[in-house]
């Protein structure tokens, strides 16, 4: 495969942006009282040249609570946060305006907004899309501005419990382009379906400035201060993917997980998650170019059984399987099955994990593609526990090295291939800590760094023969 097709596209700012979106979009107030409905949802239809570019798995406005955040035990909320920065989970009369890492470019894209645990009908006026302007921020580049459409129509309904994909946008975007996407939510609607920890800024403003190219009417919410206040304070509301039509070929490589493909205390507004770190290492290369990276993480959960969120095993079809033009999962997913569930009464064993990504096999299998599954990383013990206690237990730290040793060995048959993060990160003296280098100061998560080390530790054979169809 040629470097020229590969190459990342290189177009200017300035000679990629189309002619602005005339005016403000005006909604009127029929429009307001019976705007399009939701009818497409994301699998329908060819795939065609599609991949997905961005992507935020949702979690319901439980998960956040009443402007509180959840700690790891799925169960009780930390009160102390919602003091310093309380995000909203639900909206009134304002636009929420949100900041998403695209992994991949293309001629243009699709949005797709999830109202999935909503209790009612979300109705969302005016949904606009545009290109940061620099590197922070939530300013959009002259003339990148454009109104996302739905069903020819501005502004959609989307029914409890349902997504909706927009119609294609005429926009290209280049990969790692930061992708401003507004969104009006008038008064009425109920709690927003979330994605917590989204370690991105975000921004909201009184009525309706989804047209506005500048920032200035908008006030930072996810306030970023350090790892721990980017953890706790940013998220993605109603946003749970981005899809880009890129070129023959191209896939979409899904980072299937919790906390750690999440991202957890990584730097905020640094786009340093493990698979940020990965999908800039396939552009590095010709030969992987054609991937797109997009995480499908959720901070708390588990894979046998709901935690925060949804469980692995429920909702790995539609987040990964049903992706647009699938070609491979990496797996990581699992130390909160023997960690927290503990505290839920809901504890797993090293065998129900095992019985699980058996599963998870068989059915990525099944579409074809291939899995790559990663070893469980350092969770602390006795001598040094994770601050969540669960985690660092005899039988925890048993459960967990009894796993990797399956997927070492026996296991291993099941899979495409093992990524043994856990022996990229771990300390070299105790193997059930984090090396300090690579800590966030949890002995659970790592640090910036080791998140660099994450990605940059997957074979570069199983890169390859993902990329290789």
């Amino acid at each position: 495969m040629s470097s020229a097709r590969h190459r990342i596209r290189g177009l200017t700012r300035t000679a990629r942006a189309g002619v602005v979106v005339a005016g403000a979009l005006a909604v009127a107030a029929a429009a307001l009282a019976a705007p399009q409905a939701a009818s497409a949802s994301p699998e329908d239809g060819d795939d065609g040249t599609w991949v997905s570019a961005w992507s935020a798995a949702p979690q319901g406005p439980s998960t956040l609570g009443d402007f509180g955040v959840e700690t790891f035990s799925g169960a009780n909320q930390v009160t102390a946060v919602q003091d310093l920065v309380p995000p909203p989970t639900t909206f009134s009369d304002e636009t929420i305006r949100q900041v998403l890492y695209l992994h991949h470019g293309g001629s243009a894209l699709r949005v797709q907004l999830s109202n999935e645990f909503g209790g009612t009908p979300t109705t969302l006026p005016s949904v606009t899309v545009g290109v940061r302007d620099g590197d922070s921020g939530a300013s959009v580049v002259e003339g990148t501005q454009r109104t996302v459409t739905f069903g020819g129509e501005p502004g959609v309904t989307i029914p409890a419990g349902e997504n909706v994909l927009s119609d294609a946008v005429d926009l290209t975007t280049e990969a790692f382009d930061h992708l401003v996407l507004s969104i009006f939510v008038p008064a009425g609607n109920g709690a927003a379906t979330v994605h917590g920890s989204s370690m991105q800024t975000w921004f909201t403003a009184s009525g309706d400035e989804t047209t506005a190219a500048g920032d200035g009417a908008f006030a930072e919410r996810g306030i970023v201060l350090d790892r721990f206040t980017s953890t706790f304070t940013t998220a993605s509301y109603y946003a749970t993917g981005v899809h880009v039509e890129g070129e023959e070929g191209d896939g979409t490589l899904v980072a299937f997980g919790d906390s750690i493909t999440d991202g957890f205390l990584s730097d905020g507004n640094t786009d340093t998650r493990y698979p940020d770190v990965l999908a800039r290492r396939l552009k590095d290369d010709p030969d992987t170019a054609h991937l797109s990276v997009t995480a499908q993480a959720i901070s708390g959960g588990r894979v046998t059984g709901p935690g925060i969120g949804p469980s692995g095993l429920d909702r790995l079809e539609a987040q990964a399987l049903d992706q647009p033009n699938l070609a491979g999962v990496i797996f990581l997913q699992g130390l909160n099955d023997l960690g927290t569930a503990v505290l839920q009464d809901l504890p797993a064993t090293a065998d129900d994990l095992k019985t699980a990504y058996r599963e998870i096999a068989e059915r990525v299998h099944a579409r074809g593609v291939p899995i790559y599954i990663g070893t469980l990383t350092p969770a602390g013990n006795l001598l040094r526990p994770a601050p969540y206690g669960v985690y660092s237990t005899p039988q925890a730290v048993a459960a967990r090295n009894e796993v990797n040793a399956w997927l070492r060995g026996e296991g291993a048959q099941y899979f495409d291939g093992v990524i043994d993060f856990d022996a990229a990160i771990r300390d070299r003296i105790i193997p059930d800590w984090i090396d300090l280098r690579y800590d966030a100061l949890d002995n659970l998560h790592p640090n910036t760094t080791g998140y660099e080390v994450m990605g940059r530790s997957i074979p570069q054979e199983f890169l390859d023969a993902i990329a290789a169809g």
